[in-house]
């Protein structure tokens, strides 16, 4: 019985710790929060955000709580350059978007991130699979990575992505895929709201990407395929991502081609881009 009663001790004493860390986090959080609710952004921030299309047409309660997201970002995550400097302007520019997928959540949802790796260009990775018990190696190039807190992104494509305003956007890529791996699961469907979202997300999503991928193998480019791109294809994971870069970048075409999607991601991230960045579409 006293071992029981150990025991049982032992375990209250552990819930007891992470409440107590919990607590600890949750005033650090607000702490910092009310610090930078009221400061101003540094003006050299405000300059490089003006000059992005997707700043300018937030509507000002946002814009104010997106500048305490992007100060809140720079001061909890670690940059580093590989082979290169980085900048204001690079960091600036990855704050801004990545707080734009999360702009719609709680204050410290969906926020696991904490190191972001920047290259200059295109970077090398070695990658291995196994297929009908046959080991492959091979390299692939990449304009973004993303694991385990971990963003690794390229700056050649992200001013690639910005200058012609396309509809991808590597950032807000590897971020959504961030929301993805937060159930432990890359999966293409991240943590929802309550267990009914998930059968109508579910049949959203896999009714687009199974009628989609059955189109491309039988070399039928749809509209809609065209929109996404083959990579969309690869597996549900990059699906999502590629959706979710369209949900921003290019909401109009994608409520018009994928209504259901559209309606879902809406759902998730607590925003209605369609309304937000409409006439940023290119024609």
């Amino acid at each position: 019985m006293a071992y029981y009663l150990i025991l049982i001790q032992f375990f209250f004493a552990l819930i007891a710790l992470f409440l107590f860390w919990k607590s600890i986090a949750y005033f650090i959080g607000i702490w910092r929060y009310k610090k930078f609710k009221n400061m101003p952004l540094p003006p050299a921030y405000k300059a490089l955000l003006l000059s992005l299309p997707h700043y300018l047409h937030l509507p000002g309660d946002l814009r104010r709580k997106i500048d305490t997201r992007i100060l809140l970002f720079l001061d909890q995550k670690e940059f580093i350059g590989a082979g290169m400097e980085i900048t204001e302007e690079i960091k600036v520019t990855i704050a801004f978007y990545a707080s734009l997928v999360r702009l719609g959540f709680g204050l410290d949802a969906h926020d696991r991130v904490a190191t972001i790796i920047v290259y200059p260009e295109h970077f090398i990775v070695d990658r291995s699979r196994n297929e009908d018990g046959i080991h492959h190696q091979h390299r692939a190039i990449l304009e973004g990575q993303s694991a385990n807190g971990t963003v690794v992104l390229s700056w050649q494509d992200i001013q690639h992505d910005i200058s012609k305003e396309s509809r991808e956007n590597v950032i807000i890529h590897e971020f959504a895929h961030e929301l993805d791996f937060e159930d432990g699961m890359p999966d293409g469907t991240p943590e929802l709201d309550s267990s009914s979202d998930y059968p109508r997300y579910a049949a959203a999503f896999s009714n687009a990407f199974i009628i989609l991928t059955k189109q491309v193998k039988r070399n039928l480019i749809t509209q809609q395929a065209g929109f996404l791109g083959t990579y969309a294809l690869e597996n549900e994971a990059e699906f999502f991502a590629v959706c979710s870069e369209r949900f921003f970048m290019a909401p109009q075409r994608l409520q018009a081609l994928f209504p259901a999607i559209y309606a879902e991601l809406e759902h998730f991230y607590k925003l209605d881009t369609l309304a937000l960045f409409n006439t940023l579409e290119a024609p």
